[in-house]
Order: structure tokens, then C-alpha cells, then sequence
């Protein structure tokens, strides 16, 4: 009954946060129309509070709040009148925080986003009309130019912002706070406006986003400003620490004690906190031998769609049979054999990530495309759009790509609707004859809903999914990412992991049978990752990272370690090739510490030439919190480099232990692990050239290709589902989800019945196309290799 409860309060809470989102467009066009633009998110923040606060029950006691409003000395005023500029700082427990923000947030305020939000439909029509500061991040190196732009505008507009330091939500029993994150604070230095602290009481006790949504009284403390007046860049990390600590402590004396006293984060010996705090372990799937080793399985939010490296890929095999990952491909006992095994096929590779960005999920789709027309099967892929690249192109041998024009969102992703691609969906089906559709990456809308589309058709078209990822269970992106999952899957023909990790964290995200999910590596061609020893400077021993700059990329890791391991071994330098937000604080590592001479931060590192950055070194270290694979690592292996990443993920899988060394998720394990590879090649006991006759073995997209061929020969055969079955499949996904599930499927019927008659079968041109046969597809490699050709998109 508590959880029924508790579901339908959260369910209350998210119809009344949306009914407000829709009203804030109309509060928005008023107040820019009688010239209050600034003070929008001031009303909108308070419809929220007085209409959300007094149905759940939450009412606030509010201290301090006049810091808000008014602020002397320069660049000082009074909201609502002359303005005045602070960056207002507060904690992050959950999604519920909109009320206490609904509650003070002050007028001439605004938030900062990315510049791209700007050009979302609806969310960013209101941020414009609010004053929201944009960032505009893809022109610089480093973050470095746009926060100095984002303090001009702000003290241009004399308006405030608000920044949770935190960069995450962070919901505990303990009154606690993660460690912070620098923006706002060389925002506030480098504008020279003061930091104002805003803590609100720990509500674990009223929510804790399980089990329970009760009424309640919070306690809301705003702290004196914080002047930055004469503080430099080099004073960022103290005034951070006093930030925390100020907050920290107020945190505490406003909260009510919690009944268990677990070890609080701040007290913890991981650089990487969030990871290691965890209630309890995890058994099963997930359980692991060493603490800080479970932590971050379990509480580490997803990998990044794209790994920031080249188009190439992955796989192990001088190691156990658990570490060869293999495909369940034995017919079990008793069932019928497949049929159609020479079948060709028609496939279709959807996914919101693909070329002309370059990552993991997109090489992965490329390579295995370019295998399967190498075995004669039809591919096509389908995408959506990239700048002015919204048509049909064809990339050497002759793939077709679908460029769709449907805007992504955040990270090359698209927003989930369920209706707006079916027209092109059904369109390019017909087209192309399509028999099985192949959806990759779990953060692709794309893929989710071409595997709900795909049973609209008579026959259904079959529909296989790869997961890349790992993500947790317990932060807002792994719940919401996990619940759309769960729905795409629940009438998937085939579920294929990159590793055993991935695929024990898939069956349990998704709630899968797991003789449905098999395992298949990624791969690599060893001839694009050969060693070069000429390349590298025979007076240093040159430690390579190439990474996209984020915290789950582990460069907090490497920022605490780099200087430890500069000043145990001069004859040390640290190669560092990707860009992204972490690319400030290494520029200030290394400026603390005096390296430039020792640390060279490359940027972004175009795909051709990764193999060259790689061959500069004899070290590759990889500090990821989160890998389902990591293609990387065996790339760096493959051009004869020795490896030293952190066990984490499917991590552990890929190579065999004399050629990786293995790291805890905390910084005095990775000097250790990053020491004992240092003295190895001292020694000279890694022989590069050996490494890459070993990983040339390991892994081939041949294999793969075979594999993913005998799961598409799986999915092929198994039965149709009848719309009821489908129905009372999602119906089986609880009392709330189910049904929604149901009513969008209801929706997709309509809708595609509407489709057909509006545009019959019959005025769709299908395309004439002979499936690839070998001698065919060399010819190509030859005479077309690195051509490029466009027609006008048809739909």
C-alpha cells in the first residue's frame, strides 16, 4: 500500500510539473511583452510552489532570504529594480528540489544552459523569454572563453545565476554533500561578483525516492554572500572548499538527525565519492570482490555514447572462456533447428548516434555494416540529421544513410515522442524492403522506438537491439534511461551486450529472460593501430590518454595523480589527447604545478590520426569510472602500448593480465598500478610489437559479423506476437507504466492506420537493389574508397 502511495504522489508531482512547464510559455510571452523578461523564472518558480506546495504538503521555513533580494556594495541593487549579480549556489537531492527552488528563487534571476537548448521547441522558446545565460561551448578548446562570456553577459544584464556545484543529485540519509564542481566559482572570480550559498534542509525523511512522499516542514537557510573581489583563478580551489564547508556545516545543523550513521561522504578516502557511497552491496549480477570495485558498478550513471575515439573497434582472447565473450548460437534440446540460414537480409541500423560524429556506438554500426554487405546482406542506416546533412548519402562502399531531419536534444540524442518518426519509419520500411531492424545505444530514441514501430507492420518486421552502455539504478539518469529500456525491450526478437558486465547490468535494467541477450565483443582492425617505436622520444617514457573530458571518464583521477607521478619520475611525461568540460582543471593542474613542460593537452583528436597520438607513447592509461567494453584500451594494446585503466565494467574481459594493469577507482591505486608500468617498461619485459601480433588474434569484425549474423538467424525465426500478447506484455510492467505504455501503443495503431490511408502502399516507390555479393563489394573498395556521394532526400 506504501508503494502504491508513493507511486501515485510522484506521479501527481510529475502532471502538475508538466501543466506548470506548458502555463511558462504563456508567463513568459506576458512578461517579455510589458518588458519583465528577467523576472520569468521568478514567476513561474512560485506557480510551481503555490500550486504543487500546498497539494503534497510541503511547506518551507526560510532564513536569510533577504541575501537574495539585495546585495551591497558593486554591482549590487535589489531584484526586481536596478538588479544585481551573484552566483547563487545550493544543494541537489532530487527532482523535488523545484519546490524549494519554486519557493526562493529571487526575481532578475536566471540559469545557464547549453546554447543548443536554445533551438528545442517549447523549452527553448521559454528559456530565451526568461533570460537564460546560453554557453557555447563547441568553439572553444576549453570552457575558459565561454565562462568569461557567460560573466559578461550576466554582469551586462546585472542579473543572477543559479548553479547546483554539485553537477548531480545526491539523495541520502546522511546530511552530506558531493564534492564540487569548479564552474560556478571561476564564474563568480572571473565576473568578480560574490557566491551566495543556499542550503536546504536533507529530506531523505519525507522523500527518498522509493518508498515514501510524505508531508512535511523544510528548513531553508540562505548564507551571507561570499565576496570574490581580487581573487584570481588560483584562489578558485579554496574558495570552493569554503563554500562546501560553510554548507556542509549548515546542512547539518538544519537537518534532522538520521536514525543509522553511515560513513559520511566527505570522510570517505576515494577521490571519486559519489561512487564509493553506497548503503548496501550488491549481490549477484553485480557482486564483486573489493568495495571501491562494487561501488562503482553499481553506482556509476552511463558511459558515454561516443568512447572520443576512432571509427575502429574491439575483442580478447588469450584469456578465459568467461572473458572470450560468446554468442548463445547452440540450438538447446528439444527445439526446432533455425531455418533459412543462407537467408540475405534486408537490415536496417537505427540509432541516434552515427557518423559524421565519431565514437564507440558509431564505429561499432559502421564496421559491422561495412562486415555484414561484406556477407552479402542489404544495409542501410538510419539517423537523424547533422547540421545541413539532412538527406541520403552514401559513405565508402557504397552504405546508405538515412539523415533524418529530426533534431537531437543533448549529446547527439533525440527527444522521445513515439510518433514523430513513424512516417519516416513506415516510409523508408516499404522503401527498402527492410526484414530486420537492428537499434543500437540506450540513450538512442531512435532505436527505442523503431523496436515499438516495428509490430505495426503485417508481417512485423523483426527487431534486434545492441546495449554499449553500463548504467546505475539508483541516479535520475539511470531510472529514466532504465524505464524507456524496459519498454523498447519487452517485444525485442534479440538483445545482443558487448560484454558478459553489460550483459548481466541489461538483464537486470531492462527485466530480460536472459536466453534472450547474447554477448558480442567489439572489434578492431589491427592494420589501422600498428606500432610505431621510431615515433616515440627515446628520452622520456610517455604516458597517452585520449578520452572525452568528463568525470565519469575518471580525469579527476588523472588530475590528482598526473603531478604525483611527475615528481616520483622526471623522465615521465603525460600525452593527453579529447576535449570537454574537465579540460579547465587540467589546464589549472597543470599551471598549479608548474608541467607544462610535462603535460601536453592535445584537444580533440581527429580519428586518423589517434593511431599517431598512440604511438608517441609506451603507456596508455585509461581511468574511466564506467566501461561496458572499453574499445580504447584494446586499440592502445593493438599499437604496442601497455595498459593501465581501472577494473571496472567489462573492463576486465578484453586482455589477457600480463598486458593490463589493474586499478582501483581511487588516486593512490593508480600511481601504484600506473609505477608498476612504468618499471615495466624500464625493463623492457612489454615488447610492442608482440602485443600487436596478440591483439590481431583476438579480435576481427569477421567474427563479430558471424555472430550478430546468428542472432539475426534467431530473431528471424521466432514467433509473431498478436497485438494482444504485445498489450499484455507492457501491461505486465506495473499498475502506472503499463497502461501508459498501452494508451501510446493504441496511439501508434491510429496513427498508422491514418499513414496508410492518407499515403497508400502503392504511391511508395520501392527501391530496386541486388543484395552485395563479395566480388562486388571488393570492386567498390577499390574504385570508390573514400568517396562520398549525396542524392535529395525523398521523403
Amino acid at each position: 500500500m506504501a508503494n502504491i502511495l508513493f507511486q501515485l504522489k510522484q506521479t501527481l508531482y510529475s502532471i502538475l510539473l508538466l501543466l506548470v512547464s506548458f502555463f511558462a510559455l504563456v508567463i513568459g510571452l506576458v512578461c517579455t511583452l510589458t518588458g519583465r523578461r528577467l523576472n520569468t523564472n521568478y514567476y513561474v518558480a512560485r506557480t510551481f510552489y503555490h500550486v504543487a506546495g500546498p497539494i503534497l504538503g510541503w511547506k518551507f521555513e526560510v532564513e536569510g532570504e533577504e541575501y537574495l533580494w539585495k546585495l551591497e556594495g558593486e554591482g549590487g541593487g535589489q531584484a526586481g529594480k536596478k538588479g544585481r549579480s551573484m552566483v547563487m549556489v545550493g544543494n541537489h537531492q532530487s527532482m523535488v528540489d523545484i519546490l524549494y527552488l519554486g519557493r526562493i528563487f529571487p526575481k532578475h534571476a536566471a540559469i545557464m544552459a547549453k546554447k543548443s537548448i536554445k533551438w528545442i521547441p517549447g523549452l527553448g522558446w521559454w528559456m530565451m523569454m526568461s533570460g537564460t545565460v546560453f554557453i557555447n561551448r563547441s568553439n572553444n578548446k576549453s570552457a575558459v572563453a565561454s565562462m568569461t562570456q557567460a560573466g559578461d553577459d550576466m554582469k551586462r544584464k546585472r542579473i543572477s545565476l543559479w548553479i547546483f556545484p554539485e553537477g548531480t543529485r545526491h539523495m541520502s540519509a546522511e546530511s552530506d554533500l558531493l564534492p564540487f564542481k569548479k564552474g560556478a566559482f571561476y564564474l563568480a572570480v572571473q565576473s568578480g561578483v560574490p557566491v551566495v550559498p543556499v542550503v536546504c534542509e536533507n529530506y531523505h525523511r519525507l522523500f527518498d525516492g522509493k518508498t515514501r512522499f510524505k508531508r512535511g516542514t523544510l528548513k531553508i537557510k540562505v548564507l551571507p554572500p561570499i565576496p570574490t573581489t581580487g581573487l584570481t583563478a588560483s584562489d578558485v580551489p579554496a574558495l570552493m572548499e569554503k563554500t562546501r564547508e560553510m554548507m556542509v556545516e549548515t546542512l547539518k545543523s538544519i537537518s534532522s538527525s538520521p536514525t543509522s550513521t553511515p560513513v559520511p561522504i566527505s570522510e570517505l578516502n576515494s577521490p571519486a565519492p559519489l561512487l564509493a557511497h553506497q548503503e548496501e552491496s550488491r549481490n549477484g549480477y553485480f557482486a564483486t570482490h573489493a568495495a571501491d570495485e562494487q561501488a562503482v558498478e553499481n553506482a556509476v550513471g552511463e558511459e558515454e555514447a561516443d568512447s572520443g575515439k576512432s571509427i575502429k573497434s574491439v575483442r580478447t582472447g588469450d584469456q578465459k572462456d568467461t572473458s572470450k565473450v560468446s554468442v548463445q548460437e547452440e540450438d538447446n534440446v528439444g527445439k526446432p533447428k533455425r531455418k533459412n540460414s543462407n537467408k540475405k537480409l534486408s537490415i536496417a541500423m537505427i540509432s541516434d548516434f552515427f557518423l559524421p560524429v565519431v565514437g564507440g556506438v558509431e564505429g561499432h554500426i559502421y564496421s559491422l555494416s561495412i562486415e555484414m554487405m561484406k556477407r552479402g546482406h542489404k544495409i542501410i542506416v538510419i539517423t537523424h540529421s547533422h547540421s545541413k546533412r539532412v538527406d541520403i548519402r552514401h559513405l565508402s562502399p557504397g552504405l546508405k544513410v538515412y539523415y533524418l531531419p529530426i533534431l537531437p536534444i543533448s549529446s547527439s540524442a533525440t527527444l522521445p515522442n513515439y510518433l514523430l518518426f513513424l512516417p519516416y519509419f513506415r516510409n523508408i520500411m516499404i522503401q527498402e524492403g527492410i526484414d530486420l531492424i537492428h537499434g543500437h545505444g540506450s540513450l538512442s530514441s531512435l532505436a527505442h522506438e523503431a523496436l515499438f514501430h516495428k509490430d505495426l507492420f503485417d508481417p512485423p518486421i523483426k527487431g534486434v537491439f545492441t546495449d554499449h552502455s553500463l548504467f546505475g539504478f539508483g541516479d535520475a539518469v539511470g531510472v529514466l534511461t532504465n524505464k524507456l529500456l524496459v519498454g523498447a525491450l519487452r517485444n525485442a526478437d534479440g538483445v545482443v551486450c558487448v560484454s558478459n558486465t553489460g550483459r548481466e547490468n541489461t538483464v537486470l535494467r531492462a527485466q530480460l529472460d536472459p536466453e534472450l541477450v547474447s554477448v558480442i565483443p567489439n572489434a578492431l582492425i589491427p592494420e589501422d593501430f600498428t606500432p610505431d617505436p621510431t615515433k616515440t622520444d627515446p628520452n622520456y617514457i610517455t604516458i597517452v590518454v585520449i578520452s572525452r573530458l568528463y568525470y565519469r571518464k575518471g580525469i579527476d583521477l588523472l588530475i590528482a595523480s598526473c603531478p604525483h607521478i611527475c615528481a616520483l619520475f622526471p623522465e615521465v611525461r603525460f600525452v593527453v589527447g579529447g576535449d570537454g568540460p574537465k579540460m579547465v582543471e587540467l589546464e589549472q593542474m597543470r599551471e598549479k604545478y608548474q608541467l607544462q613542460d610535462r603535460v601536453e593537452l592535445l584537444g580533440r583528436v581527429r580519428p586518423g590520426d589517434v593511431r599517431d597520438v598512440l604511438n608517441r607513447g609506451q603507456i596508455y592509461l585509461n581511468n574511466s569510472l564506467t566501461e561496458a567494453f572499453g574499445i580504447s584500451i584494446i586499440e592502445a594494446a593493438s599499437a604496442g602500448l601497455f595498459v593501465v585503466a581501472t577494473k571496472v565494467g567489462g573492463v576486465p574481459e578484453i586482455l589477457p593480465e600480463d598486458m593490463i594493469e589493474f586499478a582501483r577507482a581511487d588516486e593512490e591505486d593508480v600511481i601504484r598500478a600506473l609505477t608498476h608500468a612504468i618499471h615495466t617498461i624500464k625493463s623492457g619485459k612489454h615488447d610492442p610489437i608482440k602485443a600487436h601480433e596478440r591483439v590481431r588474434t583476438m579480435y576481427t569484425w569477421g567474427e563479430v559479423a558471424e555472430r550478430t549474423e546468428k542472432v539475426y538467424e534467431r530473431a528471424m525465426n521466432s514467433p509473431a506476437r498478436s497485438t494482444a500478447e504485445r498489450l499484455s506484455r507492457y501491461l505486465a510492467l506495473g499498475p502506472i507504466y503499463g497502461p501508459i505504455l498501452c494508451c501510446i501503443i493504441a496511439v501508434q495503431h491510429y496513427f498508422f492506420w491514418f499513414l496508410e490511408w492518407w499515403d497508400p502502399r502503392e504511391r511508395i516507390e520501392v527501391v530496386v537493389q541486388s543484395h552485395w555479393d563479395l566480388a562486388k563489394f571488393d570492386q567498390v573498395i577499390q574504385k570508390e574508397k573514400g568517396l562520398t556521394s549525396q542524392v535529395n532526400f525523398p521523403l
